[in-house]
């Protein structure tokens, strides 16, 4: 009796990464999934303290997620040409592939791309650019648009928004395959092999196979208008003659302000293994993007909130004590600790030098003063300050700091919102406040530092303008942070 195999997929060969691995991170996931990370480091880095993976935060690393059925190897070249660019890779075998494990949860791409979050969490990355092929397209996707302020760039191969994105008979061959492999998970054998000796899938591997197949003949099912807030550079590439059809790669591009299309000529859906070369010089092209000044944007005071300097009092300094309690005690990325950061006295300090600004509600402020029962949203101490970074740092992530005369610099220090406060802009009310106090001290820049793990602070800095300069180790003891810090500066 002649026995009906499943379809047999036999992977298209492809070249492994030569670089070194520099650590194999497993992540545990709530449902008891575990996924594998593989770390590529470039020659010569070394790990710092909170960085035990080869991942030097002063140049956030590429995140790269491979495609359905398959395993980080696929990106070897393309790996090989980040590390040797100076950039750490952390390349993730997506769950129930490669060394990743599947877990009990539902299999979805929104899972999948919080498994991604949860790797780069476990590696004390807080910003990555992402390459993502096919599948790994989608996630990078998923990931700009609902973990924006993390994401620096995506350079997306080959993605689709919804199944309709692939031609008819692609979606159907693979709803035959699997059903054809849920079968042979019911009623096959081990060890089957076909006429020409390739082996044919176990019934627990048909299982596997069926259940990734069917992933994508259901989904995505992304909506083109949701990626309208992404704002990182976007690079889309397909082959020439990829399998996802032009129209579903136009529909991406047209959602995402600032995309680019890259159309690579005489290839077709398989980029990373057919063009790694094309894909590498694309990608770097992205990382570059993200370090380009970005376009000033007007910050304005919102109209029920009022700035001016605090007064130096006594009661005043009771109030910014009492906000940076409120912020202490808010779990955030700030990572502020009481008793630790803000150092004891060190705003009481600022404050009798003058040097502090505050946002009001514009009710609690008359004749250019807060009242003495005003509450204090936000607060930011504003001073000539040269020292912040020496202006000789090198490397990637953006140019470093020239040297300018004290004079010409106002640094800005301990800027915060009370919780409370969240949601009204008052962020951008502090900016302003922070700028009009530079420019009464003849300022021509404003400098400041954030720690690499702030992420909403160093999207807020980047979507204002801010040019963000070569990150400096700048270890706060006794804080749950990196010891790396970014530099930012605004040209007045």
């Amino acid at each position: 009796m002649s026995v009906e195999f499943p379809p047999v997929h036999v992977p298209r060969p492809y070249a492994l990464p030569q670089t070194p691995l520099a650590a194999r991170v497993e992540c545990p996931m709530p449902d008891g999934a575990t996924i594998v990370a593989w770390v590529y480091a470039p020659e010569g880095v070394t790990d710092a303290p909170g960085t035990p993976f080869g991942v030097d935060l002063q140049v956030p690393p590429v995140l790269m997620l491979h495609g359905n059925g398959e395993e980080h190897g696929i990106f070897g070249p393309v790996i090989d040409a980040v590390c040797a660019s100076g950039r750490s890779v952390a390349a993730v075998d997506s769950r129930s592939q490669g060394a990743s494990t599947r877990g009990a949860a539902p299999l979805t791409y929104e899972l999948m791309a919080a498994d991604a979050v949860e790797v780069c969490s476990r590696l004390g990355v807080p910003q990555v650019h992402v390459l993502g092929f096919s599948d790994g397209g989608i996630l990078g996707l998923l990931l700009a648009r609902d973990w924006g302020a993390h994401v620096l760039s995506l350079t997306a191969l080959g993605a689709n928004l919804t199944p309709a994105g692939l031609p008819q008979e692609d979606t159907d061959w693979m709803a035959f395959a699997a059903a054809e492999n849920r079968r042979w998970a019911e009623e096959g054998y081990e060890g089957a092999v076909l006429e020409d000796g390739t082996p044919v899938p176990s019934p627990a591997e048909s299982a596997r196979i069926a259940e990734l197949l069917q992933l994508m003949v259901d989904n995505p099912q992304i909506d083109a208008a949701s990626l309208a807030g992404i704002d990182c550079p976007v690079t889309v590439m397909v082959g020439e003659f990829d399998e996802i059809l032009p129209e579903e790669t136009d529909r991406i591009v047209s959602a995402i302000p600032g995309a680019i299309k890259v159309v690579e000529p005489g290839i077709d859906h398989n980029l990373p293994k057919m063009a790694p070369a094309a894909v590498a010089r694309e990608l770097l092209a992205c990382v570059a993007r993200n370090d380009e000044c970005h376009e000033a944007r007007g910050v304005e005071v919102p109209d029920d909130l009022a700035v001016c300097r605090v007064p130096v009092s006594g009661l005043w300094a009771e109030k910014l004590d009492e906000l940076y309690r409120h912020v202490d005690a808010e779990p955030g990325t700030s990572g502020w600790v009481q008793d630790v950061w803000p150092p004891a006295g060190m705003a009481n300090e600022l404050l009798a030098s003058g040097a502090y600004w505050g946002a009001f509600e514009r009710s609690g402020v008359r004749d250019g003063r807060p009242t003495d029962d005003a509450a204090l949203l936000g607060a930011v101490a504003v001073n000539r300050d040269a020292s912040m970074g020496n202006g000789r740092a090198s490397g990637l992530g953006g140019p470093s700091w020239k040297r300018r005369a004290k004079k010409d610099v106002a640094g800005w220090h301990l800027l915060a919102v009370d919780p409370a406060a969240r949601g009204r802009h008052v962020a951008d009310a502090l900016i302003a406040a922070g700028i009009l106090g530079a420019r009464e001290l003849g300022a021509k820049v404003v400098r400041l530092n954030t720690n690499v793990a702030n992420v909403p602070a160093n999207a807020l800095y980047a979507s204002r303008g801010f040019v963000r300069y070569h990150p400096i180790w700048l270890p706060y003891p006794g804080l749950p942070l990196p010891g790396w810090s970014n530099l930012w500066e605004l040209e007045l």
